[in-house]
């Protein structure tokens, strides 16, 4: 049974983003696996750095959702969104609004299905 966790969203909307490393599976095969998680930062425009599965051939990876294969990457996304945190902020919330808002998400899959 799915229960709401109202301190979810409080504790997104606190955080300044997020940092995430993906399964090696996901890795290896690079097959574009994305956290439903981190869609949730980037709707509450909170920058996103995540390994890179190979989500970046659809979308993001440079600005407002970074993407990483090494720790020098990792440490170089971190100085780009300190150094312009407001652009990045702003630039996550267009990747949720351009890739996972739910009129899109929809009409991709009832198109997929022929519907």
């Amino acid at each position: 049974m799915f229960r709401f966790d109202p301190f979810f969203p409080r504790y997104i909307q606190r955080s300044k983003g997020e940092f995430t490393v993906a399964k090696d599976q996901y890795v290896r095969l690079n097959t574009g696996w994305f956290s439903d998680r981190s869609a949730c930062y980037l709707a509450a425009g909170r920058p996103v750095i995540t390994q890179e599965t190979g989500f970046t051939k659809n979308y993001g990876g440079k600005t407002g959702l970074l993407s990483f294969r090494t720790l020098d990457e990792v440490a170089d996304a971190v100085k780009r969104i300190n150094a312009d945190y407001r652009t990045h902020s702003r630039a996550a919330r267009e990747v949720a609004r351009d890739v996972f808002e739910a009129d899109k998400v929809i009409k991709s899959i009832l198109d997929r299905a022929g519907v």
